[in-house]
């Protein structure tokens, strides 16, 4: 049975251009063009907090894996490090020069000791959350256009996706960089922690967005290809994906949330093609993503998050 609409929230004004859920699964948070963070309980929709302080549209939105830091970014060129109980700002971070479009949170026994973010100004800048420094502890400017996603992986590994067709998986810790080059823009990119059932390593997928309109399940250490899932379009705007061990979910400029069936696409009778296709928002679906216990938890399985452009942001069931 295919997710149905829990509740359709829309108190946002314009583009809702970020949407996650937290580690539990309780709750949500969004965040877009009214430069306003909101966290809500994701069962009842009933908003619970509220941040501001950016200057300009919110970009993106990740959450500790403790729950307790929220991180933010957005054209005013910063990354804000939230306490998400008392909605204070912890640290802000300044020095790019162009609109931060992406960030990441994590490091080692600290669950946000560490923040990365990516920029437009074709940077990716490396943050120790713990100290005072106002300037990155690393800047990686190895990307030839902006850096549209990124991701902490075990605390050492940075996974960078770039507007130039490029993604990059930095070894900080043994000073190594892995370049796989798709020949076209990448917009969205999730490590897959869980990994697919039909990985021979299951620690190790990369799920990435691009422009051409495909979505592409890679092998980390290798770059092979597992599967290509096409069906939605992603052509002019920035589509975030997810994907859990079974399925893989995306937004689309169609105004449609789409689902493909892992399985079935990599054994090839489906051909990339996807399963189902949700309707509920008025404008460009810019992001969909699925509740964290969705693998492990048989009645969470359709609970996705979406977010649109039409100001819209819808839980399904």
């Amino acid at each position: 049975m295919s997710p149905q609409i829990l509740h359709k929230l829309t108190d946002h004004v314009g583009s809702v251009n970020a949407g996650i859920f937290d580690s539990t699964g309780e709750y949500i948070i969004t965040g877009g063009q009214d430069k306003t963070i909101r966290l809500r309980n994701a069962q009842s929709g009933r908003l619970v907090q509220e941040y501001e302080g950016h200057g300009w549209a919110m970009q993106d939105l990740v959450v500790s894996s403790d729950s307790a830091r929220l991180a933010s970014c957005g054209g005013d060129r910063s990354v804000f490090l939230w306490d998400i109980e008392t909605a204070q700002v912890c640290r802000k971070f300044t020095q790019h020069q162009q609109r931060v479009d992406c960030v990441a949170i994590g490091g080692g026994s600290s669950a946000s000791s560490v923040v990365v973010s990516g920029s437009f100004d074709k940077t990716v800048m490396v943050w120790d959350a713990r100290s005072s420094q106002r300037t990155p502890m690393q800047t990686l400017r190895e990307s030839r256009d902006g850096v549209s996603s990124v991701c902490l992986v075990d605390g050492n590994k940075i996974v960078a996706g770039s507007i130039d067709g490029s993604v990059r998986t930095y070894d900080i810790r043994a000073g190594k960089l892995l370049t796989d080059d798709l020949g076209c823009s990448v917009v969205s990119v999730r490590y897959l922690s869980s990994g697919v059932r039909e990985s021979k390593d299951p620690m190790s997928c990369l799920l990435v967005g691009c422009m051409d309109g495909s979505i592409q399940l890679l092998e980390q250490h290798t770059g092979a290809s597992l599967g290509v899932f096409t069906g939605h379009k992603c052509a002019e705007y920035r589509i975030r994906c997810d994907a859990n061990t079974e399925s893989i979910v995306s937004g689309s400029e169609d105004h449609y949330v789409y689902l493909w069936d892992i399985s079935t696409n990599i054994n090839g009778t489906a051909g990339g093609g996807f399963s189902s296709r949700l309707s509920g928002h008025g404008g460009i679906v810019n992001t969909a993503v699925f509740h964290p216990h969705a693998s492990t938890n048989e009645s969470k399985r359709n609970s996705i998050l979406s977010t649109a452009a039409d100001g819209s942001v819808i839980i399904w069931k």
